[in-house]
């Protein structure tokens, strides 16, 4: 007879038999989390348990039917399961390291913005100019919003990619998760040898008052307002600009890095140089 002692965890007291229980009913099945209502918490103790997702090596494939209903916090939960072996990475013909490819975006790999258009930003290797680069986002319902192709730049640095203006993304979609991939093709023959990154952007409104205050102040009190609101491509991308213009400004390169060090990001990234923006056209 085991010693049902409770133990108290974060989501509540369990026995000792109830966690080897759901130790192996986590292991043999993929059953949807029960939700809770500190959703900061959850988020948290997601970017706890999986390999950090905004660095490359991991690779996309269609979901089955058993998962496809899940929502996008679960699919982060499940995503490791998609990873291919580092033994097949190796031989990648895009010869470099699928971790040198890193979204500039928080651990929950969630960034707010009030933008319809704004600009991701991915600290990048050397990507030939004849090695094609494809970006996809997915809306709320996992249906297709925008999906494009460019080239590598030949150098390597951080890249911006402005998104084109999306109806879809604004205001009235507040609350409602975005899901987007940026993938190198290596092989065109094999796309499961992408090197594969990942996000989910979430629009929110920008209240009136807010709006004032920063059509007002300047780009770095606006830096701060975007820090204090939670908006994090807003705060980068004021940081990029700046940086963009003032090349040799160490004060915001490491300004840039302390913010990426806030999300357990290297710093070093601060001080690479900034790549021309990849303006992405509009489809619709």
């Amino acid at each position: 007879m085991l010693n049902q002692k409770p133990i108290q965890l974060t989501t509540g007291v369990i026995t000792v038999a109830s966690l080897i229980l759901l130790s192996f009913s986590s292991i043999g099945s993929t059953q949807t989390a029960p939700e809770t209502n500190d959703t900061n918490q959850e988020e948290e103790s997601i970017a706890d348990s999986v390999p950090d997702r905004r660095k490359g090596g991991a690779s996309r494939s269609s979901q089955t039917p058993e998962n496809s209903q899940q929502s996008e916090d679960e699919e982060m939960v499940q995503a490791p399961q998609r990873r291919k072996p580092a033994a097949r990475r190796n031989d990648n013909q895009c010869n470099f390291n699928p971790q040198e490819v890193i979204a500039l975006i928080p651990e929950n790999l969630r960034g707010k913005t009030t933008a319809d258009s704004p600009t991701l930003y991915f600290s990048v290797p050397v990507i030939t100019a004849n090695t094609e680069i494809e970006f996809v986002l997915r809306g709320p319902e996992d249906q297709l919003v925008e999906k494009q192709t460019f080239f590598g730049q030949g150098k390597a640095g951080i890249m911006g990619l402005k998104l084109p203006k999306v109806s879809r993304i604004s205001g009235l979609n507040s609350q409602k998760t975005y899901h987007w991939y940026l993938s190198v093709i290596c092989n065109q023959s094999d796309r499961a040898d992408d090197i594969v990154v990942e996000g989910l952007l979430q629009p929110i409104t920008l209240e009136s008052n807010l709006r004032q205050q920063l059509q007002a102040t300047t780009i770095e009190e606006r830096i701060r307002l975007y820090q204090s609101h939670d908006l994090w491509h807003e705060r980068l991308d004021a940081l990029a600009t700046i940086k963009r213009s003032q090349p040799e400004n160490t004060q915001v390169s490491q300004q840039l890095g302390q913010l990426l060090d806030s999300v357990k990001l290297d710093p070093i990234i601060g001080q690479q140089p900034l790549l021309e923006t990849q303006m992405l056209s509009s489809n619709r």
